[in-house]
């Protein structure tokens, strides 16, 4: 992982507070801490871009809502595909939420062959959204697929901002306060924490972690001596 130098600086210029020491392995650390922390700020994503840990759980939170709001999942003809596309694409609310180098101001649309993927619904992709026959061409799948295009080619925490803003606008706020429930009650979070701790403040913080996993670690050998 690299590291912010300036960061590292700050850090080592604590030195030694208290009980606490800043060495030179934890200014690495706290320079670590602090690129982390500014990337999940700067891209609103509390994961790596590589990675995507939270996309089972949104789709469980969303399979769980869709099952108590049937009618977002009923199945259209493709011109009224069409028809709720552009009315999406063209209004104010998605035109405010697209961001970034990925979002798209005027998406395409396609609609794939029925023997095409036939696990995935929808598609999102640098140039628009794919629909699958049938499991794909509904209002809630499109939505979904707008979310990314609006510049969230994840389902992190700017994904999942974004999706609840269009379903709130477009299937109505009651759908969106429950889908945002089902997030939460699967630990998924809906912001990033705007804080970056001072070299002084996470060296504590590191300190009590540190302090705990010794406990912790303590009493499963004291247990397996047993």
């Amino acid at each position: 992982m690299s590291y912010n130098s300036e960061a590292y600086k700050m850090a080592f210029a604590t030195g030694k507070f208290g009980k606490y020491e800043m060495s030179n392995e934890l200014c690495y650390k706290y320079a670590e801490y602090f690129e982390k922390k500014s990337r999940a700020i700067r891209t609103n994503r509390l994961q790596q871009s590589r990675t995507d840990s939270g996309r089972s759980k949104v789709y469980q939170s969303e399979f769980s809502v869709q099952r108590k709001y049937p009618e977002s999942s009923m199945n259209l003809s493709e011109k009224e595909c069409l028809k709720y596309f552009k009315r999406i694409v063209k209004s104010k609310t998605y035109q405010s939420l697209v961001q970034g180098s990925t979002g798209m101001h005027n998406p395409g649309i396609r609609f794939m062959k029925a023997s095409q993927n036939a696990r995935v619904a929808g598609q999102a992709s640098y140039s628009g959204i794919a629909l699958r026959p049938n499991s794909g061409t509904n209002k809630y799948v499109i939505i979904h697929e707008l979310a990314h295009t609006a510049g969230n080619m994840h389902h992190d925490v700017g994904f999942r901002q974004t999706l609840v803003k269009l379903v709130s606008r477009f299937l109505g706020t009651a759908m969106a306060k429950e889908l945002k429930k089902e997030f939460r009650s699967r630990k998924l979070k809906m912001s990033v924490g705007q804080n970056i701790m001072s070299p002084l403040k996470w060296l504590e913080s590191y300190k009590k972690m540190e302090a705990m996993r010794d406990k912790n670690n303590l009493i499963k050998e004291m247990r397996s001596t047993v």
